[in-house]
C-alpha cells in the first residue's frame, strides 16, 4: 500500500474513534439534541482530509451520517472519499450499533459494507461488495461476529464514562462491517494544548491513549505492520466544550512517516 493511500485510511480510522459529541451548530428539541461537527486532518504542514458529520443524540438512542474526503495537495497524488451511517442504541452502560453502512471510494475503486446486528445486539451480520479477497486479508469467522459493537459507540462509551468522572480505560470488541478488532483505552493523564492553528482548541483536556488490535479482516501483507512492528501510537485529547459536553478536540498517532493530527475546527463550533 503507498504512504498517501495510508494516510487517507488512517484518517478515516480517526474519523471513527474522533467524533463523538462534537458540535458547531447544535438545536436542542425534545426527540433529542441534533449536532454537526467538522474536523480537519494534515499530515506535518500538509492538509490531509475533512471529516463532517451529522448526530442525533437522545437518552436511549443515537444515529449520525458522516463523510470524508481527501483535500489540498494530497488529491493530486489520490482521491479518497468515504461515507457512513450508524444507528446505535444504550444497553445498560454501554453503546451498542444496530445497522452500519460504510462505503468508500479510492481512485475509481468502490467498496461498500452494510452490517446489522440481532435485536439482542450479541450478533452482526454483514454485506459487502465486493466480497473480501482471502488472498490479501486475514479472514472473519462466525465467531468473531458475535459479542461486537461499532467503533463509534465505543468512543461514544468512552466519553459517558469520561462525563461521569471515570477514567479513560476500557476495551472493546468492535467491527466496522470489513475489520475485526479489539479497542483498547488507557488514560494518559491530563494536558494542556495550545493553539497551533488558527481553528484548533485551546486549554486543558483529558488524554485517552487508543490501541486497535486487528483480529480479522486486516491485510496479510502490510509494510506498515512491518516497518513499525507495533501498532500505531493513537492519542486522543478530549475536551469538555459545554456541560457534561465531551469532544475529541485532537487525536494524533505517530508513525514511520511522520505525525497525523485531526483537529476539531473550533471556528465552526458553537462554543
Amino acid at each position: 500500500m503507498r504512504p498517501v493511500r495510508r494516510i487517507f485510511i488512517f484518517s478515516l480510522i480517526f474519523f471513527y474513534v474522533g467524533l463523538g459529541k462534537a458540535v458547531n451548530a447544535a438545536t436542542t428539541d425534545p426527540a433529542g439534541a441534533r449536532y454537526d461537527v467538522l474536523y480537519k486532518t494534515e499530515f506535518g504542514t500538509v492538509d490531509v482530509g475533512t471529516s463532517e458529520a451529522n448526530w442525533h443524540i437522545e437518552d436511549s438512542r443515537f444515529s449520525m451520517t458522516g463523510a470524508f474526503k481527501s483535500t489540498g495537495v494530497a488529491t493530486f497524488f489520490a482521491d479518497f472519499e468515504g461515507y457512513v451511517t450508524i444507528r446505535a442504541i444504550r444497553q445498560r452502560e454501554q453503546w451498542q450499533g444496530q445497522v452500519m453502512g460504510i462505503a468508500s471510494a479510492y481512485n475509481a475503486k468502490t467498496s461498500i459494507a452494510e452490517t446489522a446486528w440481532s435485536a439482542d445486539g450479541k450478533t452482526a451480520t454483514t454485506k459487502t461488495d465486493p466480497p473480501p479477497d482471502l488472498d490479501e486479508v486475514y479472514p472473519i469467522d462466525a465467531a468473531m461476529m458475535r459479542d461486537v459493537t461499532d467503533p463509534f459507540s465505543a468512543m461514544m462509551t468512552m466519553l459517558d464514562r469520561l462525563k461521569d468522572g471515570r477514567p479513560c480505560t476500557g476495551t472493546f470488541q468492535i467491527f466496522d462491517g470489513r475489520r475485526r478488532a479489539e479497542l483498547t483505552f488507557s488514560d494518559l493523564g491530563t494536558q494542556n494544548l495550545d493553539p497551533d492553528r488558527n481553528f484548533a482548541f485551546s486549554g486543558s483536556a483529558r488524554v485517552c491513549g487508543i490501541d486497535s488490535n486487528p483480529l480479522g479482516g486486516h491485510r496479510r501483507k502490510s509494510r506498515l505492520k512491518d516497518e513499525t512492528d507495533s501498532s500505531p501510537k493513537t492519542r486522543a485529547y478530549v475536551a469538555e466544550l459545554a456541560k457534561d459536553v465531551f469532544v475529541p478536540v485532537r487525536i494524533e498517532t505517530d508513525l514511520f512517516f511522520g505525525r497525523i493530527v485531526t483537529r476539531l475546527n473550533m471556528n465552526q463550533s458553537g462554543f
